[in-house]
């Protein structure tokens, strides 16, 4: 029988993700900025934080996400959350700490710090993204829940963004705001995580004999699930492109702003994304739905290529940057929105073939990939500041999308066929061939 989710319980799935964007907004958004600026750490040392950080995802997320699968069946995904969400929240704060430290106790405390944050993300966030699969057998609701899950997290990056902008300086060069503004949303956070974990209901489970799998067992499947599902590997290589070039347009914004002599405005234009996010959510579900998941990805990709393109080109100009810049952040939300909703129909179809109960490995495995493209961002504008003949940060943003659309076009993702036995409740499914 259908499982339908209520109202209530999408809205407080919702709420998870404007908790954890409340955190992950401050590492997206500003903590690049904050390496840079307020700690004056070198280009190479900072950029290289978030490539460790990487290493520790490819290693911390799919190990949680096997043991999320592996206790199941005694400890809800939706538990995760209130024990990885109070740890981020002191997390965060420790990050955007400032400890009046000289090299090399500066970059090893910096390390320390991003570490325990990415890994007390991971706790809460991974079996949180896997709760999509278990709250309904609806492929339609997936992508209803996917795109109110979005919504949720562009409330969180609002809010994050209002919040570091409104916070004073205090004359520090910005430390004070940073670390204020990283408490006050760590504590915002936990009621976000509580309205989740008491209004989500899980109606689907895993086979038992998945879940009672050796965890080497369980850990040798991730192999298996990228040999037998090409799916998968074509999507993986398209969320590392695009949450590239993603994570180059954000990140960049603060950078960008200062080079064209408005650096307070960058801290406004901070919640630009977040707004971005929240408003074009129902728009780009439509075109999803009217041209399918990936050729609605491939309109996303040649929007945000062509924006960077003209930023690039009137970068003398303040309106035309706004504008561009707006764009292009603008196409990176529908190519979020498209690939997120992409992971719940490669767990249906992997899940039919025998790999019963992989829900928070495949996303655990998805989440990896898009913090490896984050990861990567930070090298990329580096080099960008370092070589570009005037330091700016838009050759940089423009090469991002370039890697962006060559995988989105030279090795796309691929979507079901209408008529499947997996599109069937899906609106959105099969309206591209492979």
């Amino acid at each position: 029988m259908a499982l339908l989710t209520s109202r209530g319980e999408r809205i407080s799935y919702a709420a998870g993700d404007t908790g954890f964007n409340l955190v992950w907004q401050s590492i997206e958004l500003y903590l690049f900025f904050y390496y840079v600026e307020v700690l004056r750490l070198p280009l190479p040392i900072a950029s290289s934080i978030f490539l460790i950080g990487a290493v520790v995802d490819w290693l911390a997320d799919p190990t949680i996400g096997i043991v999320a699968d592996r206790l199941s069946s005694r400890l809800p995904m939706r538990a995760w959350v209130l024990i990885g969400g109070p740890a981020v929240g002191l997390a965060l704060a420790l990050a955007f700490t400032d400890p009046g430290l000289r090299d090399p106790g500066l970059t090893l405390y910096v390390i320390t710090g991003h570490v325990v944050l990415r890994l007390c993300y991971s706790l809460g966030n991974i079996p949180y993204a896997a709760l999509t699969t278990r709250m309904s057998d609806i492929r339609a609701e997936h992508v209803a829940l996917t795109g109110l899950r979005m919504q949720g997290a562009a409330l969180g990056g609002i809010i994050a963004a209002l919040v570091y902008a409104l916070v004073p300086t205090g004359g520090d060069d910005g430390a004070r705001r940073f670390l204020t503004g990283a408490i006050v949303l760590g504590l915002l956070a936990q009621p976000c995580f509580l309205v989740t974990a008491l209004g989500v209901r899980e109606r689907l489970r895993p086979p038992l004999d998945t879940v009672g799998a050796s965890p080497l067992a369980q850990l040798r499947e991730f192999g298996v699930l990228f040999r037998q599902s090409p799916a998968l590997r074509r999507l993986t290589v398209t969320i590392i492109a695009s949450g590239l070039s993603i994570t180059m347009v954000t990140k960049g914004i603060l950078f960008l702003f200062k080079q064209i002599g408005h650096a307070d405005l960058g801290y406004r234009a901070a919640i630009v994304p977040a707004v971005m996010l929240l408003v074009s959510v129902p728009g780009w579900t439509r075109l999803g739905g009217r041209l399918g998941r990936v050729p609605t990805l491939r309109v996303a990709i040649v929007l945000q290529l062509a924006a960077l393109v003209l930023a690039w080109a009137c970068a003398g100009s303040l309106p035309l940057v706004i504008v561009t810049l707006s764009l292009a952040i603008l196409a990176g939300c529908g190519m979020s929105l498209m690939f997120w909703a992409l992971v719940p129909e490669i767990i249906a179809e992997l899940e039919q073939r025998r790999h019963a109960g992989c829900a928070a490995r495949v996303f655990a495995l998805a989440t990896t990939a898009r913090k490896l493209g984050q990861a990567l961002a930070p090298p990329a504008m580096a080099a960008s500041l370092t070589l570009a003949s005037d330091h700016s940060i838009l050759p940089g943003l423009v090469a991002g999308a370039c890697c962006a659309a060559a995988a989105g076009f030279l090795y796309r993702p691929v979507e079901r066929a209408a008529g499947s036995a997996l599109a069937d409740h899906d609106p959105l499914a099969g309206r591209a061939r492979d």
